[in-house]
């Protein structure tokens, strides 16, 4: 769904120069030119039939530390396939300590088409840049900038800020939070940190666009044992081995990137965990991390069959509850492999393997002959599968993945769970 800015010059206007923004206008008159913008959509023909369709259902936030950036959340808009957006506020923060205090602020409306070019969305856009101690008072600033009544989405773009305070007073003005760790450069730490300010404000409903590319995986996993034959596996699953992409020496990478980002592994890591129920063995000496590489490594020595979200193989019998599961817990690994075609933190392999009155069983997934496939396989014995080719292409648009989290009113419980277990498996 393309979009078209209704955009004016502004290349006479000092400081920064933002022509993708619109027009420069000073903060104190921007609803008044907005009206201005309105009356002109107005007067277009081929819009004025459809001005009923300007739907006022949310403020969305958006919160870039530089220019580029900004501009490419900007274009990620004309993608986004949603009518429920009332207004984009787009900050540009310039955190620096010695940056200049100032405000500026432009505007423009979007036009989106719905059903055909005659039947359009439109919302209204504006962009601000904050810099210096003008940061201080940055959610005054937004808090002038929202249309009053509506619920508060604040999208926060790469790294979470160094000064945790500017992200809570965000974070108060908001209805529901969205991070992306996938463009963490500082993967571990920034994660940690993610869940430290969640823990700090249990208000917050925290989601994350990484969580989003995961989904696929975790669906495939779970339909390996929708099939009634494979459901004895299950429980007895007792070695997981997951493999994420890490960019090779030769590989050039933006400044919002890093050489290796494992939290789409932690993530499905921490997911496997819980489903099974499994609880981590006490003695430290079972478990390692080595950060520096992406390599890590888990063995789960109890479970807590409470904690087991789907239990095909329990049986009440005489009170006691029997499964197969593994005498020995179960280890669960997470390890690097160098693909050049690949962006950092693509998981290309998840590998399950199980026992069952002596018989082993391997489910498989696996990165395809590009990032939009995968292959799924089963080994049973006496039971051949033969590889399944699966596309998962729909988890990597951005506009996507927004657009899912846009839809989302409440709070994604199962996620902030993830966040905390990521958090628990990093610290040991």
């Amino acid at each position: 769904m393309k979009g078209v800015g209704m955009v004016m010059d502004n290349s006479a206007a000092p400081g920064m120069q933002l022509p993708w923004a619109g027009k420069q206008v000073s903060p104190e008159h921007v609803e008044v030119e907005l009206s201005t913008l309105w009356r002109l959509a107005a007067d277009n023909m081929r819009i004025s039939q459809n001005m009923n369709v300007r739907t006022s259902v949310l403020n969305f936030v958006i919160c870039a530390q530089d220019e580029k950036t900004a501009r490419k959340a900007s274009a990620v808009l004309r993608d986004l396939a949603s009518t429920h957006i009332a207004r984009v506020t787009l900050l540009i923060l310039d955190t620096r300590s010695d940056g200049p205090s100032e405000v500026s602020t432009w505007i423009t409306l979007r036009s989106f088409p719905i059903i055909s070019d005659i039947m359009r969305h439109h919302f209204e856009q504006v962009t601000a840049t904050v810099g210096g101690k003008a940061i201080q008072y940055v959610d005054n600033i937004v808090q002038s900038l929202l249309k009053p009544d509506l619920p508060v989405y604040l999208w926060w773009l790469n790294d979470l800020p160094e000064d945790h305070d500017i992200f809570h007073r965000l974070i108060k003005l908001s209805s529901r939070v969205i991070i992306d760790s996938s463009h963490f450069t500082q993967p571990e730490e920034q994660i940690s940190a993610a869940s430290a300010i969640l823990q700090q404000a249990p208000q917050c409903a925290l989601s994350d666009l990484t969580w989003g590319r995961v989904t696929a995986w975790r669906e495939l996993i779970a339909q390996f044992f929708d099939i009634p034959e494979y459901r004895p596996y299950l429980m007895a699953v007792d070695t997981i081995s997951i493999e994420h992409i890490v960019a090779t020496s030769s590989q050039a990478l933006d400044h919002h990137s890093s050489q290796k980002n494992p939290i789409r592994a932690l993530l499905l890591a921490a997911w496997l965990k819980t489903r099974l129920g499994w609880k981590l063995s006490e003695d430290e000496s079972d478990n390692s991390r080595d950060p520096v590489t992406g390599t890590y490594s888990w063995h789960m020595s109890e479970r807590d069959m409470n904690k087991v979200v789907t239990q095909p193989l329990s049986a009440i019998t005489s009170g006691e509850q029997k499964t197969s599961a593994p005498l020995g817990g179960i280890r669960i690994s997470v390890q690097p492999r160098e693909l050049v075609k690949s962006a950092p933190g693509t998981l290309c392999l998840v590998r399950m393997v199980c026992t069952v009155e002596g018989k082993q069983a391997i489910f498989t997934i696996e990165r395809g002959d590009d990032d939009d496939h995968v292959l799924t396989s089963v080994e049973v014995p006496g039971s051949p599968r033969p590889p399944r080719t699966v596309s998962i292409a729909a988890t990597h648009k951005e506009s996507d993945l927004l657009h899912n989290e846009l839809e989302i009113m409440g709070r994604d419980r199962l996620y902030e769970q993830m966040l905390h277990e990521v958090f628990a498996l990093l610290a040991e």
